[in-house]
């Protein structure tokens, strides 16, 4: 046995090491053959090896035991990664078959290697990597929508596209998992690689953040002013939600919307709205806010009152936060319109049971459809159902079943059935007859004047605050034509619009200074306090001042007097000029051009010295005396003297202060933050259904911050932020991190 121990360790070196090559082949791994059939080459100790020889090789009787070869190396070439391995009947590579144009280029491991795959990588007509040598190298390509340009592969330009695909699609963060796309991109873009789900929600958080501070960058760079608004929501899932907008006008004069925060909420409670929108103000760095908007809750009054008292702690804030609550407008149209409509005619509940009729069977559809096409009738809508509770739904319902009246006509002399289920008999209306089909269209017009009323006033793109005290008469002469109807349902309808118009728009009440000390000094008394009544905001007459058509003009005085009457019609104007008179003093105090009263000074006292005080003394009394002269009127004076432009004309009021802006510096940072006070809080409801349709029955599982990205990130894509490109890296980070 000691004889053959060096024996065994000589055999078991030269298994170890492959060098046999008389039993293996040239450089290549055992056969299965050898270790038997369904075994797999595994990695053995080099104990484990010697133990399994037996120490009579000649010994035939005894049965050999099946080897266990080491596991096969993987390819360190990086050229393998796009050729395909051919090998011959002993497993051993003789060549190598190109992936993009299907070549055969000689691999064997001992004469060729991979100098063949190499060279002929450089040289495939059909490789799609072989510009990678050179970054800077674009080729021709014809983009969609566009002309023919160059193109180079940026691998993460790719990546940011698609993390913003994901963001404003509202995509899940597995879709660049899914088989489908994956295949896709590997026929459109083979070399970019398609990242996971987990890296695509970094990215998703990377982009929010990157964001985020652009935009606060340009809050502190190109606006003075931010107008906010402000939602609460509640999600499928019971959680109560905040969306805070931001509206503004930039230096460049160019109206922007921002969703800029949205989070969970404990509560909706009046001091909870109060304290998330100081929160929210802090986190963005924001002390100047004029108005902030929000629908008729009570919970939003007390809100207003927090943020008021918050803010009048600043010496920025204007005019002591006076004018800071506005009513979203949208809001107390849908107020006005649902009081008017608790009584619906007869009428229409005909023209709504036959439309429930209709879509109530597919037989009854297909006939119904049938006298369509013998009628003629030419329809792209069909008919509708609508919501009983909602006004804008039953406008759509009647104006879409307005069109088929012949139909419906013709339908109760033919079908016996329809005429049973909508008659008296079966407790229905009855069928709708020629003087129903009227009244379903007066009440069509009258309900679309509100239905178009409140598509202008939801506008965010566009500055809606300087023709919003037109729409305003226009309500009011809407209800004044129903009030003066013969029809006695149509004047209580009208008398129920004009108590709710009146509540918010159509009165001025006058608040006694007496009435006012008293209420202080009985302050806790509970029933001796009276509320103060609250006016219509004084800032929807201000944009309607600064809009070159309007100002203080005769016009603007007679649509005061239509909506108020002709007795506090005055009053409301006497208020309005108060107003604007007080906030252009504060602006110029704010605002004024220092520098020019300095040269002025500088060059009176230059030129004559003595003569220069004696102008000053001339120009005191001429202005005690009333006769100032027109060198020494200020901006508003100037504004107002000059002809209004004409009132019919389609008026880009941005682009006039654009241009005007160096004439009335004062007066145009007014103008730019009363125009962009939005009049509707439907720019923070819109944002509630994105965030309805991200956080929907299959994505339940969203983290709160998760979902402020992926809202807030959509709205921030959609309308980029203008900032230059060459802005300071360091400031970006900085505002980032704090």
């Amino acid at each position: 046995m000691d004889m053959e121990e060096p024996e065994n360790q000589i055999v078991s070196m030269e298994f170890c090491s492959g060098s046999s090559h008389e039993e293996f082949g040239s450089g290549s791994q055992p056969s299965h053959e050898e270790f038997g059939s369904g075994s797999q080459p595994s990695q053995t100790s080099h104990a484990q090896t010697t133990a399994t020889i037996p120490e009579d090789p000649t010994d035939v009787d005894k049965e050999p035991v099946k080897e266990q070869g080491r596991r096969a190396m993987a390819d360190r070439s990086e050229w393998w990664g796009h050729f395909i391995k051919i090998k011959d009947n002993n497993d051993v590579v003789i060549a190598a078959r190109c992936k993009y144009c299907s070549r055969q280029v000689k691999a064997e491991t001992d004469r060729h290697g991979t100098s063949g795959m190499k060279r002929h990588f450089n040289v495939c007509k059909r490789n799609p990597h072989k510009f990678n040598k050179d970054p800077t190298q674009g080729t021709i390509q014809a983009t969609y929508g566009g002309a023919v340009g160059t193109w180079k592969f940026d691998p993460d330009a790719i990546r940011i596209a698609f993390t913003e695909m994901i963001i404003v699609d509202e995509l899940p963060f597995a879709f660049g998992e899914k088989a489908g796309f994956r295949k896709f991109m590997s026929i459109a873009c083979p070399r970019f690689t398609v990242p996971s789900r987990r890296t695509t929600t970094r990215d998703v958080v990377k982009m929010f953040f990157k964001e985020k501070a652009r935009l606060k960058k340009f809050f502190k760079d190109s606006c003075q002013r931010v107008c906010l608004t402000t939602y609460c929501w509640t999600s499928q899932q019971l959680d109560g939600y905040m969306t805070v907008t931001a509206s503004f006008i930039d230096e460049n004069w160019i109206m922007h919307k921002k969703i800029i925060n949205f989070f969970l909420v404990k509560g909706h409670k009046g001091d909870d709205i109060g304290r998330n929108l100081v929160r929210c103000m802090a986190e963005w760095g924001m002390e100047r806010v004029p108005t902030v908007t929000v629908d008729n809750a009570s919970s939003n009054d007390s809100g207003i009152m927090y943020l008021r008292r918050h803010l009048n702690k600043s010496p920025s804030n204007i005019a002591k936060g006076k004018y800071l609550h506005m009513r979203c407008a949208a809001h107390i149209v849908n107020l006005i319109v649902q009081d008017g409509l608790k009584e619906v005619d007869l009428s229409i509940q005909r023209v709504r049971a036959a439309v429930r009729y209709i879509r109530n069977g597919g037989t009854r559809i297909t006939k119904f459809k049938e006298i369509v096409v013998e009628e003629k009738v030419d329809a792209k809508a069909f008919l509708r159902i609508d919501v009983p509770t909602r006004w804008n739904s039953t406008f759509l319902m009647l104006k879409a079943a307005n069109v088929y009246e012949k139909v419906f006509i013709r339908l109760g002399e033919e079908d016996l059935t329809y005429k049973f289920d909508l008659s008296e008999e079966n407790d229905g209306y009855g069928c709708p007859e020629e003087a129903d089909w009227e009244n379903a269209k007066k009440m069509e017009e009258f309900l679309g004047h509100f239905y178009d009323l409140t598509t202008r006033v939801s506008a965010t793109l566009h500055v809606t605050s300087n023709t919003f005290f037109h729409e305003i008469a226009e309500v009011h002469l809407l209800i004044k034509a129903w009030l003066e109807s013969e029809d006695a349902l149509q004047v209580a309808m009208g008398q129920r619009m004009k108590d709710k118009f009146d509540k918010y728009w159509g009165l001025w009440h006058i608040n006694d200074k007496n009435k006012e000390s008293m209420n202080e000094k009985g302050k806790g008394k509970g029933k001796g306090k009276e509320k103060e009544k609250e006016n219509i905001n004084l800032l929807i007459f201000v944009a309607a001042v600064v809009d070159p058509r309007y100002k203080l003009s005769p016009y603007t005085h007679a649509v005061i007097e239509e909506i108020f009457g002709q007795e506090r019609g005055l009053l409301v104007w006497t208020a309005v000029t108060t107003c604007v008179n007080d906030l252009f003093e504060e602006y110029t105090k704010l605002y004024a051009p220092v520098e020019v009263t300095a040269e002025v000074e500088d060059s009176s006292t230059s030129k004559g010295g003595r003569q220069g005080m004696l102008k000053d003394v001339i120009a005191k009394k001429l202005k005690m005396n009333n006769g100032a002269s027109s060198n020494s009127k200020s901006e508003l004076d100037k504004y107002l003297a000059e002809d209004t432009e004409d009132v019919e004309m389609k008026l880009d009021i941005l682009a006039w202060w654009k241009i005007n802006e160096s004439r009335f510096p004062v007066l145009a940072h007014l103008a730019r933050d009363a125009l962009a006070i939005p009049i509707s809080s439907v720019a923070s409801e819109s944002a509630f259904s994105t965030s309805g349709r991200i956080l929907d029955d299959f994505r339940t599982s969203l983290t709160p911050f998760m979902l402020e990205a992926l809202v807030c990130g959509q709205d921030w894509l959609r309308r980029t932020t203008p900032i230059d490109i060459q802005e300071s890296m360091e400031e970006l980070a900085v505002i980032e991190k704090g």
